[in-house]
């Protein structure tokens, strides 16, 4: 039987956890998690790229309208354009998940 799905998964908390881990008090942990995240949202939101070496880059695609067909009315419409946001990542995290179990 598979385990909990959770298991896999590395939650805030347990980043946070594992930053104080390496010197920092819990809290600062939490402030360096929160600006940073603050710095890549208000970054995407000016449409700028935030590239981190190694990581990965953040980045937002213009997306077009496009047509859908409403499967309970049958009715077409179009979605409204809008900006995706798209994550490449960097050869360091490409060779750490090769890596994974």
């Amino acid at each position: 039987m598979r385990g909990n799905i959770l298991d896999n998964r590395v939650l805030t908390a347990e980043f946070i956890t594992r930053l104080a881990d390496k010197g920092y008090t819990k809290k600062d942990s939490a402030v360096i998690l929160d600006d940073v995240l603050d710095i890549i949202y208000e970054a995407i939101e000016r449409g700028e790229e935030v590239k981190l070496m190694g990581f990965g880059t953040f980045s937002t695609k213009k997306v077009g309208a496009k047509e859908y067909i409403d499967v309970t009315t049958g009715q077409r419409s179009l979605t409204k354009p809008h900006n995706k946001v798209c994550f490449k990542p960097g050869v360091t995290l490409k060779r750490y998940a090769e890596m994974a179990p």
